[in-house]
């Protein structure tokens, strides 16, 4: 869930979507991510899931699902040029490491596209800056969107109630802060 929310925040921001903070037909978007995930389950691929190299798509002009489509189609045109890029490029070990430098730039686009977003966090305000780095940080760290989303949530749950601004904080950040800390406790 967690993924999916953080994709459809990052790419609604990236789009222009979002109004007031808030995307409009969320409760749509999060449902057919869902559906697709568990559908796939059902099928046994692997997890059928919004996913934020959509910014790149975005930051060319997309705007509608036609773009998916054609992302789609491409996708099954790779599949007759796999064997082709596997021999120009492929992947390779070295020191006990699978390198792929095929898919390299591709990523780094999508990270520098990705980054545009962090000049909407108030880096003057600790309480706000000091959750969105461990949020960056975590992520990539982890190689999961929700460990950094629930690092996140934690320390500005804890940041906002320690610098006495804790009325500033929805409810329901509460909540969640305090089922990750359960989560951690837990695993």
């Amino acid at each position: 869930m967690f993924d999916c929310v953080g994709t459809l925040i990052g790419v609604s921001q990236t789009a222009g979507f979002l109004k007031n903070g808030k995307l409009p037909r969320a409760n749509k978007a999060v449902l057919a991510d869902a559906i697709g995930t568990v559908e796939g389950a059902l099928f046994g691929t692997s997890t059928v899931s919004s996913y934020i190299e959509s910014a790149t798509g975005i930051a060319q002009g997309a705007r509608t699902g036609l773009a998916n489509v054609f992302t789609a189609l491409l996708f099954v045109a790779a599949l007759f040029f796999s064997p082709l890029a596997d021999m120009i490029g492929g992947e390779f070990k070295s020191s006990g490491l699978t390198l792929r430098p095929v898919i390299a730039p591709p990523l780094i686009i999508v990270g520098y596209l990705m980054m545009k977003s962090v000049t909407q966090i108030d880096w003057d305000d600790m309480t706000e800056a000091i959750p969105a780095f461990l949020t960056i940080v975590i992520m990539p760290l982890s190689v999961s969107i929700t460990e950094g989303i629930a690092f996140g949530f934690i320390t500005f749950s804890l940041l906002k109630l320690v610098s006495k601004k804790g009325k500033q904080v929805h409810w329901l950040v509460y909540l969640f802060s305090v089922l990750f800390i359960i989560r951690y406790i837990l695993k």
